[in-house]
């Protein structure tokens, strides 16, 4: 997917758009002290490795162009800067464990489609993992699905075996036979459309 880059002072925040919310995208974003044309990510064993470059030449990458916005929209920077003024929320579900959190995050696997990620964040002092899911297709916004933890996340996948609930856990190895993995995105505050 595409990753735009917008100026923000002496940073750049390369966002991507991964959901909707009430007919709006949302975005996430990291800042960057610099930027370039595209943006490569590759798993082997149990590292992952993120480079720019101006040029996607390295067979070993998987690469995301990035496209320069050259100025936001009002709503857009007034959600940067004020995050904490956003008064509506999505419909946030607890789930009973980390196996079926998988099962939500990795039911679109049984359509050939990729599975959901997993936002990980503080909120209210505790950690919870969870994901965004559309009950089905024609639902203007999703439901968060979430799981309480005792502690951050370890790793950056959460695998799964489909055949039986029991190994779900965390790692950093997405190269094991037998098992779906769900990429977990660490957010460094509490994500301002959730509420438990």
């Amino acid at each position: 997917m595409p990753i735009f880059a917008i100026e923000s002072g002496n940073n750049f925040l390369l966002s991507v758009q991964l959901d909707l919310f009430m007919g709006r995208p949302i975005f996430y974003y990291v800042k960057s002290k610099e930027k370039a044309q595209y943006l490569g990510y590759k798993n082997i064993g149990s590292a992952e490795e993120v480079a720019l470059t101006d040029s996607p030449v390295n067979p070993t990458f998987v690469y995301a162009p990035i496209i320069v916005i050259k100025k936001l929209p009002a709503p857009f920077e007034d959600a940067i800067n004020k995050p904490s003024e956003i008064k509506e929320k999505f419909l946030s579900f607890e789930v009973s464990d980390l196996p079926s959190l998988a099962k939500i995050t990795s039911y679109k696997v049984l359509f050939e489609e990729p599975p959901l990620p997993l936002y990980s964040f503080k909120i209210d002092g505790k950690w919870v993992a969870g994901a965004f899911a559309r009950i089905d297709d024609y639902e203007e916004a999703s439901i968060f699905f979430f799981v309480k933890l005792d502690k951050g996340p370890p790793d950056n996948f959460l695998k799964y075996p489909m055949q039986k609930t029991d190994g779900t856990a965390f790692t950093n190895r997405a190269d094991e036979h037998g098992y779906i993995f769900i990429k977990v995105i660490k957010l460094g505050e509490s994500h301002p459309l959730v509420e438990l």
